[in-house]
């Protein structure tokens, strides 16, 4: 049976613990720590961008941004377009691979409308718009879960994989030698952690009934079945050719601004910058995004000014791009053939429980 808007609703009511009608206590305390969490995130956003612009020239990143070209920022912003098209081509792989059917238009739509939020509130609100978007649109809430958890890790990973490849340029280029080792340890890490994802529901009987090792066992079936499925395969190519679209895209602004940068500086650079904005310590990575730029690009002779704002610029391009993700997912439901659930045909009774 499909988890339908009022079954959904009640759930989220459950798993909040708020009475109808007042506040309790529990689920005032939730509230307060998310926001006390997205203060602090905010406050450090600001201070990396207030150390970052108290040793800058305003000046210099203004002619930078008017000395740009027009055509070569258009060209940029095409690039932009395709990341969260890639984004959502990822999440619909992971969908099929844990045995859900959605339409490729919708998945990319509401993934674009997603991580334009994650560029504006922490990059982690982004996946729980995304996974709100399906719940409400038909899928179970517990597949839109363990889709969206299941995508990032190979997102992640490919990531990872990426950067150790890239990591000799990236020493080369940027002084930085501990590269590869860092990588590498990361990489390996993240095996291991997957490696207990994976197995998590065989552990003894005692470590499953822990509360949290229970909510991590349950997402152990569906991620053997993706990881041993064709559309593991397929996903794993997607996400390290999103990972290139970044930093090609990326390469698009410099150019656009008359950078003097390679492709390739780019694809060393930017799985560092990616993986940095990610993590769940600022607004949508900015502020951390724009001191790394500058820092790196700093190492290859690149003026501040300069990097300042091709950073501004690519953070503004990756919020622009889910526009139209988001423009599909308020007024799609008008379209013809478009209002339909995220699961398909299937609708098995117990896909989500």
């Amino acid at each position: 049976m499909r988890l339908t808007r009022p079954c959904w609703r009640s759930t989220l009511g459950r798993a909040g613990s708020v009475n109808t009608g007042r506040r309790t206590q529990a689920g005032f305390a939730p509230a307060a720590r998310q926001a006390a969490g997205a203060a602090a995130k905010a406050a450090v956003s600001l201070a990396a961008a207030w150390l970052i612009l108290r040793s800058m020239d305003a000046g210099g990143v203004w002619s930078s941004f008017a000395a740009a070209s027009l055509s070569g920022l258009l060209l940029a912003f095409a690039a932009f377009l395709l990341i969260p098209l890639l984004g959502g081509l990822r999440w619909w792989l992971a969908l099929r691979g844990i045995g859900e059917r959605a339409r490729l238009g919708h998945a990319m739509a509401l993934f674009s409308a997603a991580a334009m939020a994650g560029q504006a509130m922490p990059s982690v609100a982004g996946d729980g718009v995304r996974i709100w978007l399906a719940a409400r649109d038909g899928c179970s809430l517990r597949s839109a879960i363990h889709s969206v958890l299941l995508e990032r890790v190979f997102m992640v990973f490919a990531l990872l994989a990426v950067a150790l490849a890239t990591a000799p340029l990236f020493a080369a280029r940027t002084g930085c030698g501990a590269a590869m080792g860092l990588s590498a340890g990361l990489l390996t890490g993240g095996i291991a952690i997957s490696a207990v994802l994976l197995f998590a529901d065989r552990a003894p009987r005692g470590i499953v009934q822990m509360r949290f090792w229970g909510r991590l066992s349950g997402a152990a079936a569906p991620a053997r079945r993706l990881v041993l499925s064709q559309w593991g395969a397929y996903l794993a190519a997607v996400s390290v050719l999103s990972n290139l679209a970044i930093a090609f895209a990326a390469f698009l602004l410099g150019r656009a601004l008359d950078l003097q940068l390679t492709a390739w500086d780019l694809v060393a650079i930017m799985p560092a910058v990616t993986l940095a904005a990610a993590l769940p310590v600022s607004l949508g990575g900015w502020g951390v995004r724009e001191g790394l730029l500058v820092l790196l690009l700093g190492r290859m002779g690149v003026p501040a000014a300069d990097a300042l704002a091709l950073s501004l610029l690519f953070g503004v391009a990756g919020l622009l791009s889910g526009v139209p993700g988001l423009l599909a997912t308020v007024f799609g439901s008008s379209w013809s053939g478009w209002a339909v659930p995220v699961v398909g045909s299937r609708g098995r009774a117990g896909s989500g429980r």
